[in-house]
């Protein structure tokens, strides 16, 4: 049979892929987003993609000889049109050697937690991934020193002078870190499937108080061995100086790609890594200081103005309020609802999921802080976490480098004067906030990655932010992640996605944190999202109050969307941007008589 990749240009119009550039690319559009029959007519965000997997599609579409870059894939209307952007690599440039090892320069999102305060040490991310039948703790340990080998920033070292001064970082040379020392096994054949998850999860702990990133350990796996006949369980615990959520992406597809190896009795051979994450960090530092970073600085202390909506009676106390499970909880959204808020939201607003799901959160707050009297001048200043690899600051693959890349910036949603009399009806009312929330999320330049370099690699900006307002609550959307239920090394969605887990000590950054998700389930996408609180300023039961009016929130957006007229452009979807949203909804209207 022929490949999709192999075939020859094709003149032949319709709306079926027709150059080779349009089958490749819908092609891998429905590989990473699990769907079939994609289009030269289908879009990318239509389908239900998002800015983290768009990296991954560039990255594969690069392994099959095109180049494209994540603004395309989120911008452009369809396969047909994105393939006109492609251009193809006939042959790559041989790469400079970028090793990866040296000092490494305390990225901004380090910074935060350095300022954060409390014990460092057991600061990690975990997952829980499937391991095959026939899997050996020989193996494991072969499997587990590629990885270590060739990910830089897994050999990492922090030093912490005792001064008070910046931390140090260097990545220790390949070898450096023995696997063995790191893999654990576990016997838990005799054990029932109902006690594994409390196994597992003392065994996290456990390996997680292993963590020594002082003395360049920073990752640790438990094997949970089922015996030889069953599949059992690896538990990785990795401190988050080393990782984010993306970087499990990476390090699960290694591992199935290590395995194919060990099984076949052949030598490991992962897939290059373009850019180091030592090499990004020196990008950072350069980039802190140029015209373009300054530049923004008036635009990022009028979002920090005081007077937004507070949260509480009394200000949070830094250091008051310790990271706990048992101030945590985790709801879901039904795939129901979950499958239109990725897809036909999106879609009919020309938006991206994380407008809709601000959209959502935007209006539920202002009916939360009302009924408490905490409105303020009825704006909602929060933090945003984005993934950090932006190609804004340089124009560099980082879609296979592991590392903590996180990019943390404030914005303030303002509904305004957005008729609020039937809070829960679907009518234009929840259409207008999610046009603009929409417009305030695209003011922020290039998705706010020059603001924490303002904020902590430039001394005399990072003074002046430093003291202007701080957000109180803080939102992360993770995008969006497959599990395969049958497949080895997928992560088992139970555990978590790689969510934070900080051991004890760690003070709260934040009034009110989120984490947010979608896992794809063999019955459909579901939201999954999960709530933590500081117990000195708001409460468990304000706190799930708030969770649930942000769900009532997205399942009357899903309603809207089914609504005849829903939708429609904002400004900064044309290039006449001088229109104001009541003179091009004018337009639309005039032209749905027709």
């Amino acid at each position: 049979m022929t490949s999709p990749f192999d075939e020859p240009n094709s003149s032949v119009a319709g709306e079926t892929p027709v150059t080779r550039h349009q089958r490749v690319l819908c092609h891998l559009v429905a590989d990473v987003l699990g769907v079939s029959d994609v289009g030269a007519d289908d879009g990318f965000v239509a389908l239900g993609g998002d800015s983290i997997i768009a990296m991954q599609l560039v990255s594969r579409a690069r392994k099959a000889g095109l180049r494209i870059t994540v603004g395309d894939v989120l911008t452009r209307r369809d396969m047909a049109a994105l393939a006109q952007t492609a251009t193809t690599l006939d042959r790559e440039r041989a790469s400079v050697v970028d090793s990866g090892v040296g000092a490494v320069v305390t990225t901004p999102i380090m910074h935060w937690l350095r300022e954060r305060g409390g014990p460092v040490d057991t600061y990690n991310q975990f997952a829980v991934l499937r391991t095959p039948a026939g899997l050996t703790r020989p193996r494991l340990i072969a499997m587990t020193q590629a990885l270590l080998d060739h990910h830089d920033i897994l050999r990492l070292r922090l030093s912490v002078p005792g001064d008070g001064a910046d931390w140090a970082l260097e990545t220790l040379p390949p070898g450096a870190v023995d696997a063995a020392s790191v893999v654990r096994r576990a016997d838990v054949a005799g054990h029932p499937e109902q006690d594994l998850a409390a196994l597992v999860r003392q065994e996290s702990d456990a390996a997680r108080d292993r963590l020594r990133p002082r003395e360049g350990n920073v990752l640790q796996a438990v094997w949970c061995d089922a015996g030889p006949d069953r599949r059992g369980l690896l538990a990785l615990v990795v401190h988050h100086l080393a990782v984010d959520s993306i970087s499990w992406r990476v390090l699960a597809a290694d591992l199935a790609t290590a395995w194919q190896a060990v099984e076949k009795g052949a030598a490991i051979a992962l897939d290059p890594v373009p850019v180091s994450f030592r090499r990004w960090s020196h990008v950072l530092a350069e980039q802190a200081h140029s015209r373009t970073a300054v530049a923004e600085l008036p635009g990022w202390l009028d979002r920090l103005r005081p007077g937004a909506a507070r949260f509480g009676d009394r200000a949070r106390v830094p250091g008051q309020d310790l990271e706990s499970r048992d101030r945590s909880f985790t709801e879901s959204l039904p795939a129901e609802f979950t499958e239109a808020l990725l897809t036909t939201v999106p879609s009919l607003f020309n938006a991206g999921i994380n407008d809709v799901l601000l959209a959502g959160l935007a209006l539920a707050l202002g009916d939360w802080h009302r009924a408490r009297g905490t409105a303020g001048d009825g704006t909602a200043l929060l933090h945003l976490e984005g993934h950090g690899r932006e190609d804004a600051l340089a124009e560099v693959d980082l879609s296979r480098t592991v590392g903590w890349f996180t990019s943390l910036f404030p914005i303030r949603l303002d509904l305004g004067e957005t008729d609020r009399a039937e809070p829960h009806a679907a009518g234009p009312a929840v259409g207008d906030a999610v046009k603009r929330i929409k417009e305030q999320v695209r003011a922020v330049p290039d998705k706010g990655v020059r603001y924490s370099l303002l904020r902590h690699l430039n001394p005399e900006t990072g003074a002046l932010l430093k003291e202007a307002a701080q957000p109180e609550f803080v939102f992360n959307y993770l995008g969006r992640f497959e599990v395969a239920d049958d497949a080895d090394w997928s992560v088992v969605p139970e555990y978590g996605t790689g969510l934070d887990d900080t051991g004890s000590g760690m003070p709260m950054a934040h009034s009110i944190e989120v984490n947010a998700a979608t896992v794809d389930r063999a019955d459909g996408p579901e939201l999954r999202a999960t709530w933590a609180w500081a117990d000195s300023v708001v409460s468990e039961a304000d706190t799930r109050e708030l969770a649930q009016a942000w769900f009532r929130s997205l399942r009357t957006l899903v309603a809207h969307a089914r609504e005849p007229g829903a939708g429609g452009l904002t400004p900064s979807d044309l290039t006449l941007s001088s229109l104001s949203q009541h003179e091009l909804e004018e337009i639309e209207s005039d032209l749905r008589a027709f």
